[in-house]
C-alpha cells in the first residue's frame, strides 16, 4: 500500500491535507518511520505529492474499538440495536446476557469477542441466577483452547485467588469493601498487640481472607465455611493448609466451635443482620471483637435497621456500631457495611 512519507514534526498538517484532498486511506494507520511518518494513501492520490517520496509499505489496520464491528456486516446491521454492548471479564472468562432476538448469532458474538479480548479464553452467555445457591448458570458459546470450565484466577490486591462464576459467587466488585475489613484488621490487630483469629462463615471462595493473610503478622488462624461445596473447593485452593476450612450451615458453626474469634465476616447481603444471633457466640470473650458484615438495606430504613442490629447485640457490651452505605444497589437500597465492636464477658 502507497505511503507517504513526511517529516514526523509536519505528519498533523499533511494527514489534514490529504484528508482534504480525500488522498487519505482511512482505517489504516501511520507508519514509524525513525524522525519520519508514513501515511496512507488512496488509490485515488496522484503519483508525486510536493517532492515527497511515496513509499510501498503493508497496511496497518487499528483494531476495532469495540467486537460488534467484528460482526459481518449484514448480520451487524440486520440487528443494529439488538447487540448486547456490556460484558464482565473476571479473569478469562468473558460474561454477557445476549438478548433472544440475536441468540442464533450466539456463536459468531463469541468468536467476535474472543477476537476482540486477546486475555479471553472462554466467552459464556449469562442464563440467570440459578440453583440452591444462587449462582450464575453459564453456557459456553465460543472457547480459545476447546474447554468449557468457568474456572479461571484472578488477582486481587497483589493476591491470586481461584473462582469459578459458574459455580461459586466471586464479585471483582467488592474489591474496596475487602480492602475495608483489611484496615479494620489492622486497627485491631494494633490494639491487642498480636495477631488475629478470623472466621469468615460465608467465606465463598475466599477474597476476603487473602489480603489478610498476606500482611505478615496480622492473622494467627482462619476459620473459614460455606454452605455450597463447589465453593468450599476453591477455597480450599485458596487458602494456606494451617486454615480450618469446612462446608458447614454458617448458623450452625458454633455448635462446633465458640469463643475463639476476634473478627467474625457476615458476607450475606439479603439476610446479613438476621443471622447476626447464630455469629455473637462465634467472638472470643474478655477483649474487644468485631462483627463486619454487609447487608443490602432501603436508605430509608437505615435508622430503623440500626436499631434492630442494637436490640440483637442488645445483652454484650458495645464499644460502637456503624452503619456505612459504601455502593448503590438499586435507585432505593444501599449495599451497606455494618460493624460492631464488642467486649464480651467472661
Amino acid at each position: 500500500m502507497r505511503h507517504l512519507s513526511v517529516p514526523s514534526k509536519e505528519t498533523a498538517s499533511w494527514k489534514a491535507r490529504l484528508e482534504s484532498e480525500e488522498w487519505l486511506a482511512k482505517g489504516h494507520g501511520i507508519h514509524h518511520l525513525d524522525d519520519r511518518r508514513g501515511i496512507p494513501l488512496t488509490t485515488a492520490a496522484p503519483e508525486e505529492i510536493d517532492g515527497l517520496p511515496i513509499l510501498d509499505l503493508p497496511p496497518l489496520t487499528s483494531n476495532p474499538k469495540h467486537w460488534t464491528e467484528r460482526l459481518p456486516q449484514e448480520i451487524r446491521e440486520a440487528n443494529k440495536s439488538d447487540w448486547p454492548m456490556a460484558h464482565d471479564q473476571i479473569g478469562d472468562v468473558v460474561i454477557l446476557k445476549i438478548p433472544e432476538v440475536v441468540e442464533t448469532h450466539s456463536n459468531i458474538i463469541g468468536q467476535c469477542i474472543l477476537d476482540q479480548i486477546p486475555s479471553a479464553r472462554i466467552v459464556c452467555a449469562d442464563k440467570g441466577v440459578k440453583g440452591e445457591f444462587r449462582v450464575r448458570s453459564l453456557e459456553s458459546i465460543a472457547s480459545r483452547d476447546g474447554t468449557t470450565t468457568t474456572q479461571t484466577r484472578v488477582k486481587e490486591h497483589g493476591a491470586l485467588l481461584w473462582v469459578d462464576p459458574g459455580s461459586a459467587y466471586y464479585s471483582p466488585r467488592l474489591a474496596t469493601e475487602r480492602q475495608g475489613t483489611l484496615a479494620c484488621a489492622r486497627g485491631l490487630n494494633t490494639r491487642l498487640k498480636r495477631p488475629l483469629v478470623i472466621c469468615d462463615p460465608y467465606a465463598g471462595v475466599g477474597p476476603a481472607l487473602l489480603p489478610l493473610l498476606a500482611e505478615e503478622g496480622l492473622v494467627d488462624r482462619i476459620v473459614a465455611s460455606d454452605l455450597n461445596p463447589k465453593a468450599t473447593s476453591l477455597l480450599r485452593k485458596n487458602l494456606p493448609d494451617s486454615a480450618w476450612v469446612g462446608c458447614r450451615d454458617a448458623r450452625k458453626l458454633h455448635e462446633e466451635m465458640a469463643g475463639f474469634a476476634d473478627i467474625v465476616l457476615v458476607n450475606l447481603p439479603h439476610n446479613s443482620i438476621d443471622h447476626l444471633p447464630d455469629m455473637i457466640p462465634l467472638l472470643a470473650k474478655g477483649h474487644e471483637v468485631i462483627i463486619r458484615g454487609w447487608a443490602i438495606l432501603p436508605l430509608e430504613q437505615m435508622d430503623a435497621a440500626e436499631k434492630k442490629v442494637r436490640a440483637i447485640l442488645g445483652s454484650n457490651n458495645l464499644l460502637s456500631l456503624e452503619l456505612v452505605p459504601s455502593r448503590s444497589y438499586s435507585p432505593r437500597d444501599a449495599y451497606t457495611c455494618i460493624e460492631a465492636h464488642l467486649l464480651l464477658s467472661e
